[in-house]
């Protein structure tokens, strides 16, 4: 398949080459372009069924281990990075 990535008004280029494994060849659904904000070509979308197994871990929701609060160096932690997420919340 050839897809033009970057347009002039006297052209367009496209890219030579998308390397891909035999298996992520044959399992692909579909390809395309679309614009992205931070170059001034387009992206190239790969659509790939992978065929992962759906693993299943356990009832309902998640919950963790409440005897990791006994743990002064993990509680010690926890503040540490607390401390620093606050700072990125505008």
């Amino acid at each position: 398949m050839q897809a033009n990535t970057h347009y002039t008004p006297t052209g367009a280029a496209r890219l030579d080459r998308i390397y891909a494994t035999e298996n992520i060849w044959h399992n692909k659904q579909g390809i395309e372009t679309t614009a992205a904000a931070f170059t001034d070509h387009m992206a190239v979308l790969a659509c790939i069924n992978l065929l992962i197994p759906f693993i299943h871990r356990g009832r309902g929701r998640w919950s963790m281990n409440t005897s990791l609060l006994d743990d002064k160096q993990f509680r010690d932690a926890i503040k540490m990075e607390w401390s620093e997420w606050k700072k990125h919340i505008s």
